[in-house]
């Protein structure tokens, strides 16, 4: 069987590549369990055919009105937008639609954690943090604190490390603080307070 056969190949590129596209984009704007492309061959099919199923109509008419023969070069710039372009285009159109408030009233939430969706956010604020030893730690999130993002464990960076006093607030940033790193195993809870200028 020889891999390399135009047909065969012909047939992975029209139904693979704009699939994969797809998904590796799609896990780059809401990033989830870590997928085995091998086991999702399927998938890439369906994104394919959905991907084409928007096109049909062009499609059909560049073919059969010969388009090829006639200006070989649009023909060529049209296909490699359907293959390459329209996938990315369709995937984050997609995940912007997703955001529209009456549609995801009835879709579940495409971010799959509390954590990812909070912290997605990227809004500044006050972190206190209970670890499971009933310690307290609090802190400023802001523009260079970080936190992880699905699949990897949380953790959380910030970049300003305070005091907490008697009554469980924060009183002063530490001296010479260069930020504390928060990891997911010792945390039980975490509080969060608006940061106003």
């Amino acid at each position: 069987m020889d891999i390399w056969d135009k047909n065969k190949l012909l047939i992975f590129i029209l139904f693979v590549i704009p699939g994969f596209l797809s998904m590796k984009i799609y896990s780059v704007l809401h990033p989830n369990a870590r997928l085995d492309t091998s086991k999702a061959l399927m998938d890439v099919v369906s994104y394919s055919c959905i991907n084409y199923a928007f096109w049909i109509v062009p499609i059909y008419f560049i073919e059969s009105n010969h388009y090829f023969s006639s200006a070989s070069f649009s023909y060529y710039l049209f296909y490699i937008f359907v293959l390459f372009i329209s996938p990315i285009v369709l995937t984050v159109f997609f995940v912007w639609m997703r955001s529209w408030r009456w549609l995801s009233k009835k879709l579940p939430h495409p971010t799959g954690r509390a954590w990812d969706y909070y912290f997605g956010l990227r809004k500044p604020c006050w972190i206190i943090v209970t670890l499971s030893n009933g310690k307290k730690i609090g802190g400023k999130y802001s523009g260079l604190s970080f936190s992880s993002s699905a699949p990897e464990p949380e953790q959380i960076y910030l970049e300003e490390n305070w005091v907490i006093n008697d009554d469980g607030g924060l009183e002063r940033v530490r001296l010479d603080t260069g930020g504390i790193l928060i990891l997911s195993k010792d945390i039980e809870s975490i509080e969060f307070f608006e940061l106003k200028p």
